[in-house]
């Protein structure tokens, strides 16, 4: 079963609350379901009500001086990477950004959080996404990747997940992105890249080294989250070192002036997203050219 959610609804000022009385009415008369809601750009989004990001995505603007980004920087022709797409909220995104004249590469290794991609793909029609049920890391093969089973997936990680407390195990394929992108003449061909894979971060750069280490290597969105990071066995600070070792500086970003501002490396890093930039003249310009919201 499907509910439609009026969007009305996304624009009280308690948001929160009518998620909550949603998610108890129907839960009390025994119903099994997905909600399906509009979030910008047009997109429609198909989402499991037990899984915790979906309250981020319905209650609160999750993520949205990233989303923002994306509509600032993308231009017609670019092709976006997004590594740890989940249920596709970025991917979706920028295929409507991009519909009609540029590409997005979702990458998704877990079996469930595909299938809710897939369907938002076709959701919104969007036929220049190409999915790929493959987790990114520092080499290829088969590995195991632990699975919230409590409404966590979003957290779901080849380390140690650090959210939710019922977990299962799925054997996921990986490969490097300097593998994937030499067999699919992608380097020096993306525009943007967002890496979110809860701690594993530093992984997929190592076995990105290759390609990004080159001067036409694409911006990236990456996720610093420590307790995350630990869980991998590394730190943020290391996370840090090592984009800057292939050439980056790490900027967060004034939706409202539309500029990157410099973030120099932090004693402590809770959760946030850094935009991680080669040449921030060209950078600068595409966002100065940006449509007007």
């Amino acid at each position: 079963m499907t509910l439609v959610v009026d969007t009305a609804l996304l624009r009280l000022k308690e948001r929160d609350l009518p998620w909550r009385i949603l998610r108890k009415a129907l839960r009390f008369i025994g119903l099994q379901y997905d909600i399906e809601i509009a979030i910008d750009y047009g997109i429609r989004m198909r989402l499991d009500p037990k899984q915790r990001l979906t309250s981020l995505i319905w209650s609160s603007d999750f993520e949205r001086t990233e989303r923002q980004f994306l509509s600032d920087f993308l231009k017609p022709g670019d092709i976006f990477v997004d590594v740890g797409s989940n249920n596709g909220l970025f991917a979706l995104t920028a295929g409507r950004l991009l519909v009609g004249t540029g590409q997005v590469l979702a990458f998704e290794p877990c079996s469930e959080a595909y299938q809710r991609l897939s369907n938002n793909v076709v959701l919104n029609g969007l036929e220049n996404i190409e999915l790929h049920k493959l987790a990114l890391s520092d080499c290829p093969g088969e590995f195991t990747m632990t699975t919230s089973l409590d409404g966590f997936d979003a957290w779901n990680s080849l380390a140690t997940p650090q959210a939710g407390s019922e977990f299962g195990e799925e054997t996921v394929k990986c490969t490097t992105w300097d593998d994937f992108a030499t067999r699919n003449g992608l380097a020096g061909c993306i525009a943007m890249m967002k890496i979110d894979v809860e701690g594993w971060e530093t992984r997929v750069l190592s076995g990105a080294a290759e390609t990004l280490s080159r001067e036409d290597a694409p911006l990236l969105q990456v996720e610093f989250t420590e307790r995350n990071c630990l869980s991998a066995k590394v730190t943020c600070e290391e996370l840090y070192r090592s984009l800057e070792e292939l050439g980056y500086t790490m900027y967060t970003y004034d939706a409202d002036s539309r500029k990157l501002i410099h973030d120099p490396i932090r004693s402590s890093y809770p959760y946030c997203n850094l935009f991680c930039v080669k040449n921030l003249e060209k950078a600068t310009a595409r966002l100065s050219n940006c449509n007007a919201a």
